[in-house]
């Protein structure tokens, strides 16, 4: 397999689990679409890597390999294809390693209250907000925000039955088995407080300002009932992003 087609192969997969963010890549500047494309793939692994897996024997080795990945990036040594294709940007990549390495050493994360977990998630949001900034120009104190949010809300296909149980705050599991109240009950909290998490104001460059909007529309759908699809709604959150930053 080429490298363009294994760039390719990770780019698709992530398009297919985020279709929203393939439509966005048609608004953005032609100059940043290879990076926006292999930033959201990237992200995507390193989500996976760090949250998904259950057995540690298997998560450890692979968070390993993921930091000293990121870590060979400032030397341009990377090998994996969606590294490969961001290591000649001047973003420190390197800054994430120790916040993957650390978030996973904890996995299943246990917090108390919403907050409590946003606190345990800050060093790796605000280095994975950081990087992006370098990507894509802007940044602010809305970042951070909005990708705890996005990593929240990408475990929320797992659902209650995850080893992780999604990520929902002990709060809730506790209020919920008190009452002894439906699965669906405990899912709709969950949702009213990842969107009360998710800033409303503008995020600090066109890709992250197109995610707040993005998760905002999924959650939304969530919260209605509604499994997420590519509707309208979608273009014209990724033409509003874009538009306000130009």
């Amino acid at each position: 397999m080429s490298g363009s087609d294994a760039l390719q192969s990770f780019t698709g997969k992530w398009q297919t689990q985020w279709p929203e963010l393939s439509l966005l890549q048609g608004f953005l500047p032609a100059a940043i679409r290879p990076s926006a494309a292999a930033w959201g793939a990237l992200l995507c692994e390193l989500q996976d890597c760090a949250f998904a897996i259950e057995q540690e024997a298997v998560r450890t080795p692979k968070s390993l390999w993921w930091a000293d990945e990121l870590q060979r990036m400032t030397a341009r040594q990377a090998r994996h294809p969606l590294t490969v294709a961001l290591q000649e940007t001047d973003a420190a990549f390197f800054r994430i390693a120790d916040p993957i390495l650390a978030i996973s050493a904890k996995v299943p994360l246990r917090a108390g209250n919403t907050e409590a977990l946003k606190q345990q998630l800050l060093p790796l949001t605000t280095a994975l907000a950081e990087t992006e900034a370098a990507l894509f120009g802007g940044g602010n104190g809305q970042d951070s925000a909005v990708i705890t949010a996005q990593l929240l809300l990408m475990r929320l296909p797992g659902g209650l039955q995850a080893f992780d149980r999604g990520l929902v705050p002990m709060h809730l599991l506790a209020r919920h088995q008190a009452m002894e109240t439906s699965t669906q009950a405990l899912s709709d909290d969950w949702l009213a407080e990842l969107l009360a998490l998710l800033p409303q104001q503008t995020a600090g460059n066109a890709y992250r300002e197109a995610q707040r909007r993005f998760i905002r529309r999924r959650l939304l759908a969530l919260r209605s009932g509604k499994q997420p699809s590519l509707t309208p709604g979608y273009a014209w959150d990724a033409w509003r992003a874009v538009r306000g930053f130009r």
